[in-house]
């Protein structure tokens, strides 16, 4: 870049000098022997002034050649000192300039290197594979990259990496030699390390797979064996009670729009029910599924909006909550998001919302509510369900989450639901959940 420079400021000058010569000869011819003094010395001032002018352009000149001669000098240190080896090739493979970095690499002396073939130091195997990398970089002046082996004079081989561009006059090409020996043998040596990895891992993995295959098979057997008749009686009666009701709340719904074409209700507001009404009906439907499934070992996990997750089981209960004048109040921080099995935590809420309530009732508490509050802490999401019933007797709240207890009475209750609400988010999701007493009421705290 810098002697591109330099010959430019050298032809600009020599074209101010054909100029000058050429405005002298085109002077003398006009001019006539003085007759006069003063003709004489305007002659001469003439003179004078275009001897300042050429002065003035020597003095540029001279500062621009030491410009280009500055930054010649810092490109050629930039140059021979680069961490990269450069090489200037001709279509022969013949080596025309190689900066020292270039030397240094091959392992030979600079002055060594200038008109020898940059062939000779490829391996025999490689070098019909180095001369068509060469043909192809002369013939479409774009960049080649390739990986190789250089043999080096009374050296240690070289892996390198070789980028390779064409001038455009095609003429010659740019060789940029990188080092990445060092890099090589870290990968070779990290794939031998992955490979003892991978070997010691699967080892682990049968061991791990079997240690856990024993331990779920045993949790597996202890629940069933506690649960599998009340769960089995229980998934029988919501089936009994819900599929038929379902059908029915279904057809019901569908028709509300066939009303409001007639002109006897508003548009949207039974398409509104409608929805409500049948995402009710899924729900009440997958609920049932839920606990058909509950002991199945093929669920997959996923990841859910805990807020959106909150809301949605709220309004399947939101509208029975007001008509038992049971207020509600729900707080969404955020957007916590987890992963695990959203129809599995949306009955833990379901369940944790029906004790609040039955609690509520029970108990003909004014001003009932029941707050809900979902948050992210610590990396973790949170769940907290509050209401304001009193709390639970300290004498029963080590019990509350044990199979089969219940404060309902055997005919309100089966003492299931907070056991399966715990085991869902403890054992399933690897959570907590926790019941402590508040001022007005209990709290029940979902972490997961």
């Amino acid at each position: 870049m810098g002697a591109d420079k330099e010959q430019r400021l050298l032809t600009e000058a020599a074209k101010l000098r054909s100029h000058a010569e050429e405005r002298l000869q085109a002077r003398t011819a006009e001019l006539h022997p003085p007759r006069s003094k003063e003709e004489m010395q305007r002659l001469v001032h003439e003179l004078e002034v275009h001897q300042i002018e050429l002065e003035m352009q020597n003095a540029e000149l001279r500062q621009a050649r030491d410009e280009v001669e500055t930054v010649l000098e810092k490109y050629t240190d930039l140059y021979d000192f680069a961490p990269v080896g450069y090489f200037t090739l001709d279509p022969e493979g013949t080596i025309h300039a190689v900066n020292l970095t270039g030397a240094s690499l091959l392992g030979v002396e600079r002055s060594r290197l200038l008109g020898r073939r940059f062939g000779v130091f490829v391996p025999i195997n490689a070098r019909s594979f180095f001369s068509e990398l060469l043909g192809k970089v002369f013939a479409s002046q774009g960049k080649m990259s390739r990986e190789v082996t250089l043999t080096r004079e009374e050296n240690p081989p070289l892996f390198v990496q070789i980028e390779a561009v064409a001038d455009m006059s095609r003429k010659e090409c740019r060789v940029a030699v990188i080092d990445i020996t060092e890099r090589r043998i870290a990968e070779d040596a990290l794939t031998e390390k992955r490979r003892e990895l991978e070997e010691l891992n699967r080892s682990l993995e049968v061991r791990i797979v079997k240690a856990v295959d024993e331990v779920r098979r045993k949790d597996e057997m202890l629940i069933l064996q506690d649960r599998l008749a009340v769960m089995g009686e229980m998934i029988n009666n919501i089936a009994h009670q819900w599929r038929q009701p379902l059908n029915s709340l279904g057809l019901l719904t569908q028709q509300l729009p066939i009303f409001y074409d007639s002109g006897k209700l508003s548009r949207e507001f039974l398409v509104e029910n409608t929805v409500k009404g049948m995402e009710l009906i899924q729900h009440m439907s997958r609920t049932i599924d839920d606990f058909r499934n509950f002991f199945r070992s093929d669920k997959e996990k996923v990841t859910f909006s805990i807020n959106q997750l909150t809301a949605r089981t709220l309004s399947l209960v939101e509208k029975s909550f007001k008509d038992q004048k049971i207020g509600i109040a729900l707080i969404l921080e955020g957007d916590p998001i987890l992963t695990g099995y959203p129809n599995e935590y949306a009955q833990v809420l379901l369940n944790i919302f029906m004790n609040a309530r039955d609690a509520l009732l029970d108990r003909n508490v004014d001003d009932a509510l029941i707050s809900i509050h979902a948050f992210a802490e610590g990396g973790k999401t949170v769940v907290t369900i509050t209401d304001n019933a009193g709390g639970v007797a300290e004498e029963i709240k080590g019990k509350l989450f044990d199979p089969y207890f219940t404060t309902k009475g055997p005919d309100k209750g089966t003492g299931i639901g907070l056991f399966m609400s715990k085991t869902i988010i403890e054992k399933n999701m690897g959570g907590r959940l926790t019941v402590r007493n508040t001022g007005n009421g209990a709290e029940f705290r979902i972490e997961v």
